[in-house]
């Protein structure tokens, strides 16, 4: 993902890594788990995710795995657990895209 966060509002560009987080956020329970890390504003242990949005866990792994390929969020994995997280930049750039167009 390009680093266009501080670019001014007038030089900004939409492109292929773009494309493909809105694609992931184009799912409800993808959206869910975003606007959920969004909130939390810290590393979240995956079975704290899923309590939180109440999605079984193949399923939630699937949605964590589009979500980080997309660069979206990071993960981190410490002995068994693994924590996930917003990637702030992607995040930030993302709603200066959206918001450069309105």
């Amino acid at each position: 993902m390009k680093t266009i966060a501080r670019l001014p509002l007038s030089q900004l560009e939409a492109d292929e890594t773009h494309v493909e987080a809105f694609k992931a956020l184009g799912h409800l329970s993808r959206l869910q788990v975003f606007f959920y890390l969004v909130r939390t504003g810290r590393e979240v242990p995956v079975g704290e995710i899923q309590a939180a949005v109440e999605i079984p866990g193949p399923t939630l792994s699937h949605h964590l795995d589009a979500l980080r390929r997309a660069g979206l969020v990071e993960s981190r994995k410490e002995e068994r657990y693994v924590y996930y997280s917003v990637q702030r930049e992607t995040a930030t750039t993302l709603a200066r895209l959206l918001t450069a167009c309105c």
